[in-house]
């Protein structure tokens, strides 16, 4: 028997079995609740109001003061019968705040992963009596390389070449990718590619027009398996738990529908064709989960993954929307927590071909560190946690409408907010959640052990489980939903989530007797890292205290990467060689990393000294 389930404000009624989940009805009648713990009902993210016959789960977490005014966690409450569920601001998913920039690059040779050759080929007779594939063989020259073609297109080769009038558009694949006949395609087809970055928080994809080098469109959206978990391991406990092929559905409807949205936005021309080349770049776990592959051992030591470089695939091989015989080529990664991401990070930079000492961190639901220059590279992965993604703060939320982004506390001890969208906060994204505790540091409204400070402060008060500081008042301005507030709880998890990042780029330098005086450049990549505000970064103890005119925003990396290596085919090389020559060190056995990251829990740092900067602006307190 199925019950009717309405989902108010957006007035959208579907029926469901008894004991389904209200998180999972949403998900299935496309209203996007927020949840970080993929339904554990931990996060206490997904509250929404219920009317009707629901179950509630009876180890709940959530406060009796708000059981008592109908609120539920939509993960922990099940379909019993007809019910409304309303679905406060707070804990929709909306248009998020998502990083699409990144370098321009036009390599010097385009050299794409496939390629489409003109061809007018002379008819047959008795005097050119050549069979049709050796005939297109000889047409191709000393381009033909391997032909091999698909036997479907074997098959179907004597019809569509007569077809076409013998003027066709042979499509190849690359010379280092095999050089195979992947198609006969009519003449004056366009020839397009796409660069895909696949995220644990969002994707995005740039379709590219394979013949100039040119990017004609991108799209991006939240990674659908959001829902079932917020982080990798908790993605790969849901896979371990029989919800590995859920996984690869949401990964690949979201994929899907970035290339139905980038075709809406392309040129008529180039609206109905098929992508024949896809390059990606992800973080390992996210391309075990995008390919179907058991990600179980990427969790537990020693780590292994099923494949650091993935083979050469086809589209029909995948499930995406493409063209069948398609080439999809996933940029190698080094390790379980360092993966193609971070390599097409590398490639983006190009600290990989200079000789200055470069650090490159990429700040994101996972921290990876890589430093090295043209003579080295040695990466590592910190393990950050999801606080800077809105993960384990009362108040955090990600980079979306109504995101506390930039915060400012003035000398009358104000706060200045700014928020995504213009809109009524809701909650502190990550780069205002670096600028809150800087600001409240700053101030002398946390101490160094991050502890918040009562006294004068107006905003300070007292509650049952500690101190908090209000960043907005329900009353005041446009805040009505709700009081913004960060507790010292909220501020241990950012301080452990910065000591974590801070320490994996010193045990990297301590390994290879360097130090954070001798970087020549800090390469920041990532949409998260996009956004960071250098000082108050530096001032919490994030980045280390160098001339700012080091550091370097290089935007998405990762799509930069996946563009890059699907133009070129001297950047496939450059891929493959920084996978071979990356050393990857494992931190979670590390004594030295345990010391680093104990010394890097306070702010900004027990050792001042390492922050010159911040001791003077405490030093004219």
């Amino acid at each position: 028997m199925k019950f009717k389930v309405r989902f108010l404000p957006d007035h959208v009624v579907a029926e469901f079995v008894r004991g389904t989940t209200v998180l999972d009805a949403a998900s299935k009648a496309g209203v996007e609740i927020q949840t970080t713990c993929g339904g554990k009902g931990t996060c206490r993210k997904c509250k929404v109001i219920v009317e009707g016959e629901a179950k509630m789960a009876a180890d709940t977490k959530l406060d009796k003061e708000l059981i008592e005014k109908g609120y539920r966690l939509a993960c922990q409450t099940y379909v019993t019968g007809d019910i409304t569920v309303h679905v406060p601001e707070e804990a929709r998913v909306k248009e998020g705040q998502i990083l699409t920039a990144h370098s321009s690059f036009r390599p010097k040779k385009l050299e794409p992963m496939t390629r489409a050759l003109e061809l007018h080929l002379p008819r047959p007779g008795q005097k050119d009596n050549l069979g049709d594939l050796e005939r297109l063989a000889r047409a191709l020259g000393k381009e033909a390389g391997q032909l091999r073609p698909p036997v479907d297109l074997l098959r179907l080769l004597p019809r569509r070449l007569r077809d076409l009038d013998w003027k066709v558009n042979a499509l190849l694949a690359a010379d280092d990718l095999g050089g195979e006949l992947l198609d006969i395609l009519p003449e004056g087809s366009c020839h397009l590619g796409a660069a895909l970055d696949i995220g644990t928080t969002t994707v995005v994809l740039s379709l590219v027009d394979l013949e100039k080098g040119d990017i004609i469109s991108t799209a991006s959206d939240y990674n659908k398996q959001m829902r079932l978990g917020d982080d990798v391991i908790t993605r790969i406990s849901y896979a371990e738990e029989g919800g590995l092929e859920e996984l690869r559905e949401q990964v690949l409807q979201t994929i899907n529908q970035l290339v139905l949205s980038a075709r809406a936005n392309a040129p008529e021309l180039v609206a109905d064709c098929d992508i024949s080349a896809l390059s990606v770049a992800g973080n390992t776990t996210m391309i075990h989960l995008f390919l179907g592959l058991e990600p179980k051992h990427i969790r537990y030591d020693p780590y292994i993954p099923t494949t650091n470089v993935p083979p050469l695939l086809r589209g029909k091989e995948t499930g995406l929307v493409m063209h069948p015989e398609g080439l999809v080529y996933c940029i190698p990664g080094r390790a379980s927590f360092v993966g193609g991401d971070v390599t097409a990070d590398v490639i983006a930079s190009g600290m990989h071909g200079r000789s200055e000492l470069a650090l490159l961190i990429d700040v994101g639901t996972n921290g990876e560190v890589v430093l090295g220059n043209q003579e080295f590279l040695v990466g590592c992965s910190t393990s950050a946690g999801p606080a800077f993604e809105g993960g384990e703060v009362a108040c955090g939320m990600r980079a979306m409408s109504g995101a506390i982004e930039k915060v400012c506390i003035d000398e009358e001890l104000e706060t200045q907010l700014s928020v995504i969208g213009d809109a009524e906060p809701l909650g502190v994204c990550g780069s205002g959640l670096i600028d809150l505790l800087a600001q409240m540091f700053r101030c002398g409204l946390v101490d160094r052990k991050g502890r918040i400070q009562g006294g004068k402060w107006p905003r300070v008060r007292q509650t049952e489980i500690g101190p908090e500081y209000v960043v907005a008042f329900a009353e005041k301005g446009k805040v009505k939903k709700r009081e913004i507030v960060i507790r010292e709880d909220d501020i241990a998890n950012l301080i452990r989530t910065k000591a974590a990042l801070y320490a994996g780029c010193s045990v990297l330098l301590k390994s290879v007797d360097k130090e954070f005086s001798q970087l020549d450049r800090v390469y920041i990549a990532g949409g998260f890292g996009n956004y960071i505000g250098i000082e108050n970064a530096i001032l919490i103890g994030l980045l280390p205290d160098l001339p700012r005119d080091r550091f370097e925003f290089i935007g998405n990396g990762a799509l930069a990467g996946a563009v890059q290596t699907l133009l070129s085919a001297e950047k496939r090389f450059e891929a493959r060689q920084v996978y071979d020559d990356m050393t990857y060190i494992e931190l979670s056995n590390s004594q030295l990393f345990f010391n680093e990251f104990s010394s890097a829990s306070f702010l900004p740092h027990t050792d001042l000294e390492r922050f010159p900067s911040v001791a003077r602006q405490l030093g004219k307190k």
